[in-house]
C-alpha cells in the first residue's frame, strides 16, 4: 500500500465510538453469525419442505468452507501487517501476529460476500433481496476498515474472492429444476446436443 493511502486511512477519526460501532457491525461477518444462518436456511427448508431454502443452506455452508480455505491460503502467502501493527503502513511479509493473522485478505469480507452472493443468486426477485444482502455485506466491509482491523485493499480483495467463490459454487451446485421460470434460450438449449452421442 502506498503512503498516500496509509495517510488517508489515518485521517479517520479513530474515536472509541467509531471503533466500537465498527467492531460491533463487523460481527455480522464472523463465522459465529454466518454458519448458524446457513444452518437456519437448511433446517427451515427441510422442516417446511421448501427445497430452495434447504439448498440455499447447503450451498452457503459449502461456500463458507471454500472461501475460508482460500482466504487462509492467501493469508499464509501474504503475511500482511494490519493497520495497528508494525509501522502502520501494511507491509507484506511483516505481520507480527503470524501468518494466520495476516490482514490480507479480509476473512470477514470474503465470508460475508460469499454468503451474499449465494443468497442473491438464489433469490434475484424481488430485487430488494439482493440489495439487502449486498448492503449488509458492504456494511461489514466498511466496519472492518472502521475498526482498524484492515486496510481498504484487504476488504476489497476479500469481497471479490468471496463473491466469485459464491458465484462458482452456486453455478456448480444449484439444482436448475428449482427455477420456476426458464427462459426461452434455456428451453431451446435443453433440446440441443453438441457432438455425437455415445451409443450404449
Amino acid at each position: 500500500m502506498d503512503c498516500e493511502t496509509a495517510s488517508k486511512l489515518k485521517q479517520l477519526p479513530n474515536s472509541p465510538t467509531q471503533v466500537s460501532v465498527s467492531t460491533w457491525g463487523s460481527r455480522f461477518g464472523a463465522a459465529y453469525s454466518l454458519i448458524p444462518l446457513s444452518a437456519a436456511f437448511y433446517l427451515v427448508g427441510t422442516g417446511t419442505h421448501m427445497e430452495r431454502f434447504r439448498e440455499t443452506g447447503l450451498i452457503a455452508f459449502e461456500t463458507l468452507i471454500d472461501s475460508n480455505l482460500v482466504v487462509e491460503a492467501v493469508k499464509l502467502a501474504a503475511d500482511r501487517a494490519r493497520p495497528l501493527e508494525s509501522d502502520g503502513k501494511g507491509h507484506f511479509q511483516d505481520s507480527p501476529g503470524g501468518r494466520l493473522n495476516s490482514g490480507f485478505p479480509s476473512g470477514h469480507a470474503a465470508s460475508t460476500w460469499a454468503m451474499a452472493s449465494v443468497i442473491a443468486h438464489q433469490y434475484p426477485r424481488p430485487r430488494i433481496i439482493p440489495v439487502i444482502v449486498y448492503g449488509l455485506a458492504t456494511t461489514v466491509v466498511f466496519s472492518r476498515v472502521g475498526a482498524r482491523r484492515h486496510f481498504p485493499g484487504d476488504v476489497v480483495a476479500g469481497s471479490a474472492l468471496g463473491w466469485f467463490i459464491g458465484d462458482y459454487v452456486y453455478g456448480k451446485r444449484h439444482n436448475r429444476d428449482l427455477d420456476q421460470k426458464r427462459t426461452l434460450a434455456q428451453k431451446v438449449l435443453d433440446h440441443v446436443s453438441i457432438g455425437a452421442e455415445v451409443q450404449r
